[in-house]
């Protein structure tokens, strides 16, 4: 099956006309094998100094090779002469010919501007007309999928596109048309089961930082949970890898590093600190000493050459200052350092600021993320130094609460998830997440909660440095191990303090906005009471 982007199930056909192109996107998917990549939604735009031009291309084909079909689908009747192709929208004619001309002239400009010389082949697919092969037509007939073309179009564009071999531009091609979708992959996901869902950051960190110049080339964007750095970071490493530019993306935590890893452009290097340590030291088996390992990567890049042109250190806030220090030297002349942290969200009471000279900073409170009530309950509890703003278009509701006695633990948790089952969330939905760390925490050394077993790491590792896991239906998780990630659904349980001290704010701030739609959560009597009396 060819993959597709953005994923099938995030297409929502409100007429005629997208619905036919879904059902002719779900023939190509399921047609042609995985050498080839489905883009859909893809826009385009021609700037000169005498006018503007924008459109959208409803299908872009990229072959192993990175060879590019662009697919114009027209839907219903068309009218056909030697002058054009013409399609009658109301009152209203419009030239087909000429709107195909304008999209191919444009794409290839923008490929070749890019340097990437591909081969780019143009398409009409018209699902609902016949075409005779004999047609005096002003467009090839040999370019034109007709309605019984469509019946086999996975076998109509491999039989003229081909699969290609294999050839490392095609990451590089792929790359240019995901910058163009519309739509920005929101890597804040579940953790180990690829599950992207797809959201618009409206006035996002990727739309605009990334075309922030400094004279020191180090951008520091400070800013709120759910504000949109990680998609900033994902846009800046597909942008280097369409300019052919080396890049790195260093963070903290391991499971942010693995899922990004899955969606980052092949060819840039993705990986937490720890996990860059361990390879730098040529993977020693068992229980990593992680001072040594920490220890050894400095004595590296000492020694080393500068092999970056582009740098993101995420999870800022977590890192430590010699852990920093090491990485910048990676940096070539002329090369970019983007800084990404958030004070709010560190979890170390051992971590120090961390200055970089000539840094410029960008600071951002905005959060698209998390449901506007879910943001008014952070602000009324004051979890952070300044307000946070909800800018997510959908209202949600107050998190639910359940306050356990110190027996009643796992019936309350349990109860917190059966009550997003009934708001009509999917189990694969929903994640627990445990205030305790893995080792102290009773929730996740459960094989079951409630009548569901749970997924849960086991705190190993195969020979390839991938974490292992437990199998089951409902995934278990600790506030930690899942900050920089995200969830429909949340259940934060084990929640249990006596009085709001900041590094409780921060631990509850983190576990709060992982919830992309709706948060249960679990809690103690006396944390119960420390909420009210913040609230009071």
């Amino acid at each position: 099956m060819a993959i597709v982007i953005p994923a099938l199930s995030c297409i929502h056909p409100t007429s005629p006309g997208e619905y036919v192109e879904l059902e002719m996107l779900q023939l190509l998917a399921d047609g042609l094998p995985d050498a080839y990549t489905l883009f859909h939604g893809v826009h385009w735009a021609s700037v000169s100094a005498a006018y503007d031009r924008h459109g959208e291309l409803d299908i872009v084909i990229v072959n192993s090779a990175g060879d590019v079909a662009l697919l114009e689908i027209k839907a219903g009747e068309l009218s056909l002469s030697p002058g054009g192709i013409f399609k009658r929208y109301g009152a209203e004619q419009k030239d087909v010919t000429r709107q195909t001309d304008t999209q191919f002239s444009s794409v290839q400009h923008r490929l070749r501007t890019a340097g990437l010389g591909a081969r780019l082949l143009h398409f009409l697919v018209l699902p609902n007309q016949r075409v005779e092969q004999s047609s005096g037509i002003g467009f090839p007939r040999e370019r034109i999928a007709d309605a019984g073309d469509c019946e086999d179009l996975a076998g109509f564009i491999q039989r003229r596109l081909g699969a290609g071999c294999a050839d490392p531009v095609r990451e590089r091609v792929c790359a240019f048309f995901e910058n163009r979708l519309a739509f920005d992959v929101d890597v804040a996901a579940l953790a180990g089961r690829l599950k992207n869902r797809v959201a618009k950051v409206s006035g996002g960190l990727a739309t605009w930082v990334a075309r922030i110049e400094a004279p020191s080339g180090v951008i520091r964007v400070r800013a709120s949970a759910g504000s949109g750095k990680t998609q900033l970071a994902l846009r800046l490493l597909r942008d280097a890898r369409v300019a052919d530019r080396s890049a790195a993306y260093i963070c903290f935590n391991r499971p942010l590093a693995d899922h990004v890893r899955d969606i980052a452009p092949k060819g840039v290097q993705v990986m937490s600190f720890h996990q860059l340590c361990w390879e730098t030291a040529g993977r020693p088996s068992g229980q990593p000493n992680f001072s040594v390992l920490e220890q050894g990567y400095v004595r590296h890049c000492e020694q080393a050459s500068p092999d970056l042109d582009l740098l993101i250190i995420d999870e800022l806030q977590d890192q430590q200052v010699e852990w920093v220090q090491a990485l910048i030297t990676r940096l070539q002349p002329e090369a970019k350092l983007f800084l990404l942290d958030d004070p709010s969200q560190c979890l170390y009471t051992d971590r120090q600021e961390i200055e970089v000279a000539d840094e410029v900073v960008v600071r951002s409170q905005e959060n698209f993320r998390s449901p506007q009530r879910l943001v008014d309950t952070i602000n009324a509890l004051s979890l952070t130094p300044e307000p946070v703003l909800a800018c997510s278009p959908f209202e949600g509701e107050v998190p639910g609460l359940h306050v356990h006695a110190s027996d009643d633990l796992l019936k309350a948790t349990a109860q917190a998830v059966q009550r997003c089952i009934d708001k009509g969330f999917a189990l694969a939905d929903i994640v627990v997440l445990c205030w305790r760390g893995r080792e102290r925490s009773q929730v996740m050394s459960e094989a079951r909660l409630g009548g569901w077993s749970t997924q849960r790491f086991d705190g190993t590792y195969d020979d390839q440095g991938r974490p292992s896991w437990t199998d089951g239906e409902l995934r278990v998780e600790t506030l930690r191990r899942f900050k920089g990630q995200s969830a429909p659904a949340i259940v934060l349980t084990e929640v249990n303090f006596e009085q709001l001290a900041p590094q409780e704010c921060r631990l509850l701030f983190v576990g709060m906005t992982r919830a992309s739609m709706h948060l249960e959560l679990v809690m103690t009597a006396a944390a119960e009471r420390a909420l009210a009396a913040r609230l009071a």
